[in-house]
Formats: structure tokens, sequence, C-alpha cells
């Protein structure tokens, strides 16, 4: 006997799955309505997981739900963007450091793999790609709760990374070198070099990205106590 709980639940995740895949590459744009009634006959199925998938989406920072609208595809202000960096530059290289000291031969392949089909130039799927690499790294570093905090932020931010990676060869260019320093850094086992190429791929990236078309501010860590100093890993094009 099939466990309907358990196949709602299954279906609840295929629903998330898509539909953030969908918000992260940018075909479904911040602002768009999602009905539930439109979505359920999409997929073939009932208004009951499709709304339970709104909720978790919300929980993720992709949707807000409203009483009367339903829920909507969110895009952060340049502040919140702002913080979101902030969050991540203080998660994400620790998370990429501990993977270096623990990440397996499998993880490896995989994110080699994943980083040749992004070096193609004829690849459609830069958000996917991106977020399954930054995934594996995550993955290997033994904490599952500090890997899902660095994806979920990861998610918020992609919108933007899409935008700047897709008008840009070279910026496209230059974050596959910069994902096979990160690479590189865990296959040696290195935590201290994972982190700071962690550290820096984030400081590279962070002044590209934009908000209705202005400059993100700066993050407030640049004027804040940190337990290092920006300049020593490259914090420092985030004031310019």
């Amino acid at each position: 006997m099939i466990d309907g709980t358990a196949l709602t639940s299954t279906t609840r995740a295929v629903v998330v799955d898509r539909l953030r895949e969908e918000i992260l590459s940018g075909r479904v744009p911040a602002g768009t309505r999602l009905r539930q009634a439109e979505i359920a006959a999409r997929f073939g199925i009932s208004t009951t997981p499709v709304r339970e998938a709104f909720r978790e989406l919300a929980t993720l920072g992709l949707v807000e739900i409203h009483a009367h609208r339903g829920a909507v595809v969110l895009a952060p202000s340049a502040l919140e963007l702002a913080q979101i960096y902030e969050v991540r530059t203080i998660v994400e290289p620790l998370c990429v450091a501990w993977s270096a000291e623990r990440i397996g031969t499998a993880e490896i392949a995989e994110a080699r793999e994943l980083l040749e089909r992004a070096r193609d130039k004829a690849t459609l799927d830069v958000a996917g790609l991106n977020r399954r690499f930054h995934a594996v790294i995550a993955g290997a570093c033994g904490n599952p709760h500090l890997a899902e905090v660095t994806m979920n932020f990861l998610d918020l931010s992609t919108p933007y990374i899409v935008r700047v990676l897709e008008s840009s060869p070279e910026r496209l260019q230059r974050q596959a070198e910069e994902h096979a320093e990160i690479l590189a850094a865990c296959e040696a086992h290195d935590p201290g070099r994972a982190y700071r190429a962690s550290l820096d791929h984030l400081a590279h990236l962070y002044p590209e990205l934009s908000v209705d078309g202005g400059s993100p501010p700066v993050p407030a860590f640049a004027s804040r106590w940190a337990p290092n100093d920006p300049d020593a890993w490259g914090g420092s094009r985030l004031l310019q």
C-alpha cells in the first residue's frame, strides 16, 4: 500500500526542484505570480502539494506568499543583496575549507566533470551547472546544516549571477578558472587554500552584480569587525 503522505512529500519535492530551477535560471523572472491551479494542471497533480511547494519556496526566500495574489517570485533589493553576500562571505569559505579536509575521489570527479561541462561554450544551463558544482563541494563538508545554509544563500543570489555570466563570456571564463582553483585546493586537501579561493571567488563576483541597473552597495562587513583582515584575501575589491 502506498503511503499517501510520502507520495505527497515526493510530489512536493519535485515541484520545488522544478520551480526553483526555473526561478534561478531566470525563466520565471521576479514579480511573476505563480498560480496554484495552473501549476497543478501542468504537473497533473492536486493543488495540495503545490501549495506546500510554495511554502517551501517561501522559506528559501525565492517567493513571497500574499493573501490574495498567491505566490510571487521575489528579487532582493540592493541592500538585501549586499546582506546576502555578507552571509555568503562568512559562511561559504568555511564550508569549502571543511570540504577540502574530507572530500572524496567521487566528489572530486563529479565536480571536475561539472567544471568541464561549464567550460563548454555551447552550454545553456549556466545556473544549473554553477549550482551543482557548489552543491558537490558544499556537500562534502561533513555538516549537512552548513551545506544547506551555504546553498540557500547561493540560490538567493543566483538570478543576478546568471545575468552577469550570460552577458559576459569573459566573466564566464573567469568563473571557470576560480572554480578550478577551488577544486584544486579541495583535491590537495588544503583547507587554507580552499578558504582563500572561495573568498576570492566571492570578492571578484559581488561588485559585478546589479539590482535595477545600479551597482550594489558595499557590504557592511567591510566596516565591521571580522575575524580576518579583508585585505588579506582580496576583499578590498569590495571597497573600490
